[in-house]
């Protein structure tokens, strides 16, 4: 079967990921670390009387942000990198699948490991200690949707970063400016609904905030029936866009392919 390749891709990237419990476990308390320190942060702030919102709320936001973020937060710049810097990049021309194939189903199986090991558990204990609401009919349909769409635009320009590498020779450096960058916009930091309207505006002129703010309205049940489908919309809209930028640095990319090591 056709499809037979690309699944045996996604249980490489799976295999790959829970090869690493020890990266599992640190994952999960870091995220179960980042949410304790930014509740007291928040509650330091509401304390204050500076907070335009109520402190579950927020704390609601920044679970479920921790959850979307765990799950879709995937890093393809040390898949190329490696493969740059060992001179392997050459082969990839050859093979019966393209190097945006082998990166893009390797990483929904490291998706599927990390939704289980680190989204799956911070959700349950949101859920016990928080009363984190659930998502209610078809908005649990649209969420798991609207996950999938997340997942696509961080692989995407994840691996349109990566295309730097052919220039820089080193991943390490981009990543770190891509996930600042990824984490200040998307809304994993702080809830996008304190901005205020004028700075707000531009953040909705920019494909992070589909990341991770686009799947916690949904989740949360503040877009419902045609608002949730014209989240939707928007976030394939920017899957499009993304994807044709990752063609582009691709193509760009291929003309300054050297052989690394030997």
């Amino acid at each position: 079967m056709k499809t037979a390749k690309y699944w045996e891709l996604t249980k490489i990237g799976f295999k790959e990921a829970s090869a690493y419990r020890l990266d599992a476990i640190t994952g999960l308390a870091s995220s179960l670390l980042y949410i304790i320190l930014y509740y007291y942060i928040w509650s330091a702030i509401s304390t204050a009387g500076t907070l335009n919102s109520s402190l579950t709320a927020v704390m609601t936001y920044i679970v479920v942000a921790q959850v979307v973020s765990s799950t879709v937060f995937i890093s393809v710049e040390g898949f190329i990198g490696r493969k740059v810097r060992h001179g392997t990049i050459v082969n990839e021309l050859k093979r019966p699948v393209t190097l945006f194939t082998q990166a893009y189903f390797r990483k929904l199986g490291v998706a599927s490991f990390r939704s289980l090991t680190r989204g799956l558990p911070v959700l349950v204990l949101g859920i016990f200690y928080l009363q984190i609401p659930m998502p209610q009919g078809l908005n649990i349909l649209y969420f798991a949707l609207s996950l999938l769409l997340a997942l696509n635009l961080v692989i995407l320009f994840s691996y349109s970063a990566s295309m730097l590498v052919f220039w820089t020779k080193v991943e390490w450096s981009i990543r770190g400016v891509r996930n600042t960058v990824q984490k200040l916009f998307s809304g994993v930091m702080f809830p996008l609904y304190l901005l205020p309207a004028g700075l707000s505006q531009i953040f909705d002129l920019l494909p992070f905030k589909y990341m991770v703010d686009g799947p916690i309205q949904i989740f949360l049940m503040q877009r419902t029936g045609f608002e949730a489908l014209n989240m939707l919309g928007l976030q394939f809209i920017w899957v499009l866009l993304l994807f044709g930028l990752a063609h582009v640095m691709w193509k760009k990319a291929k003309t300054k392919m050297t052989v690394q090591g030997g």
